[in-house]
């Protein structure tokens, strides 16, 4: 087994990772996928003698996530609860509700 690190610029959030995954999951030869949306980068085990890196690129880009430059790795080997152990140096992500996007959503009529 080998792994592969990329940079996937456009997934910035928790869902896009779930898309990503989904896109890999299933296909022959891959093994593991994990996603961070903190770092936009995936690491991916996958057995060299059945798929070759540049499919895995090819299906990332054909998902909607285009493999960008390679930066330094900041993604490492998750932990035994496949958590990334540099999470809790990006201190705490908060979230601000864009009102527009309550509107169109109609959540806001339950507030």
């Amino acid at each position: 087994m080998e792994e592969i690190v990329l940079d996937l610029p456009s997934m910035y959030a928790d869902h896009h990772v779930l898309v990503v995954r989904n896109a890999l999951d299933g296909i022959k030869g891959i093994e593991e996928i994990y996603a961070s949306s903190a770092w936009r980068q995936l690491l991916v085990t996958f057995d060299p003698k059945v798929i070759d890196p540049s499919k895995i690129e090819e299906t990332l880009e054909g998902a909607g996530y285009p493999v960008g430059e390679a930066k330094a790795t900041a993604i490492v080997t998750a932990n035994d609860i496949k958590r990334d152990p540099h999470w809790e140096s990006l201190g705490s992500r908060n979230t601000k509700t864009n009102f527009a996007d309550l509107k169109m959503s109609g959540e806001f009529r339950r507030y």
